[in-house]
């Protein structure tokens, strides 16, 4: 799997019609062009199962119908996961949880938008099966594991703990095991989909401040931008994933990746942003960012090409959206 350079891809998605939007429950007046695409992907995708749509309670207090959400019915069914098992492994991650992960099981079980499902409808059915997750991660990143032996959703050394960042910064999902070298090894991965990137700042930390200087991954660590807006958080994750790499010993072999879908254009557009600030020392902790898309097209050239094509229709495939702007007839003759 070779790294993007620069902006990803270059997929042209339409800016849709506030009446195809508000015709399908998803006009929301705060999302990118990207979160409306696939906002509106996620409404077709649901009425093409027929399962009904949820609600939502907006600022204001009042209830409205969402169709990027799951009815309370369907979630409590597992229906935000593309098969049985891997809404089951889901819930067994969700009742064994680390101690302060922070998960928000409404979002996790009603939202068709948010990453947190999407992470575990990639990954879940690799925490189980070995020769699965070992075909997986050797197709994404070819030579840096000799085995893969666990993955671990939100994942977090010590939530809280003053070794680490002091908060409660936790990677999508951690996968460990050893590289061809018998030392330690692991991937931390932050997993995207529809978000802008957008986050709270930490520029009010001495620590973290402390940590870029500390942890040398940027050309420039006292630069503002690290720890504000669509740096934040990875510029935070990045710190963290080389905390673990210190505390595991020097010998060991870290990666800090991030996944997203191609037309993100937010998302990427930060991902160059960072790469430009990194230092990219051999000795460090190097950052990688992945294509969705990729990442989808390897689970079924590692053996599963039911769940990749399942994959792609539920979250990369908008010819659905394009169809419904082709078709659209906004305008009647008298």
């Amino acid at each position: 799997m070779t790294e993007i350079e620069g902006t990803c891809g270059n997929i042209h998605l339409p800016l849709v019609p506030r009446d195809i939007l508000q015709e399908h429950h998803v006009f929301e007046t705060g999302d990118t062009r990207f979160a409306s695409c696939a906002r509106l992907l996620q409404s077709l995708w649901r009425a093409g199962l027929g399962l009904a749509a949820g609600r939502h309670r907006g600022r204001d207090g009042r209830l409205r119908v969402l169709g990027s959400r799951l009815d309370p019915a369907d979630a409590r069914r597992g229906r935000n996961f593309l098969t049985p098992d891997i809404a089951r492994l889901a819930r067994r991650a969700v009742a064994y949880r680390e101690y302060g992960a922070l998960i928000d099981e409404q979002r996790l079980w009603e939202n068709l938008l948010s990453s947190q499902p999407l992470t575990f409808n990639l990954f879940a059915l690799c925490q189980v099966d070995e020769e699965r997750r070992h075909r997986l991660f050797e197709r994404l990143f070819p030579g840096f594991f000799a085995k893969v032996e666990k993955l671990a959703f939100e994942h977090s050394p010590g939530r809280g703990d003053p070794r680490y960042l002091g908060d409660y910064t936790a990677f999508d999902l951690f996968v460990s095991g050893t590289g061809p070298d018998g030392r330690p090894a692991f991937i931390a991965i932050e997993v995207k989909y529809s978000e802008d990137m957008r986050q709270p700042g930490r520029s009010g930390s001495a620590r973290y401040r402390e940590l870029t200087r500390a942890c040398a991954l940027h050309l420039d660590p006292e630069a503002p931008s690290l720890l504000t807006g669509h740096l934040a958080q990875l510029t935070a994750e990045h710190l963290l994933a080389a905390l673990i790499r210190e505390q595991w010993g020097q010998g060991a072999h870290g990666l800090f990746v991030m996944i997203a879908p191609a037309a993100n254009r937010e998302a990427w557009d930060a991902v160059e942003l960072y790469r430009s600030m990194l230092d990219r020392r051999p000795d460090g902790v190097p950052f990688m960012a992945i294509a969705l898309e990729d990442v989808i097209a390897a689970i079924g050239a590692a053996g599963d090409p039911d769940l990749s094509a399942r994959l792609h229709a539920r979250y990369t495939d908008f010819s659905p959206v394009h169809r419904l702007i082709d078709d659209w007839e906004p305008f009647t003759e008298d």
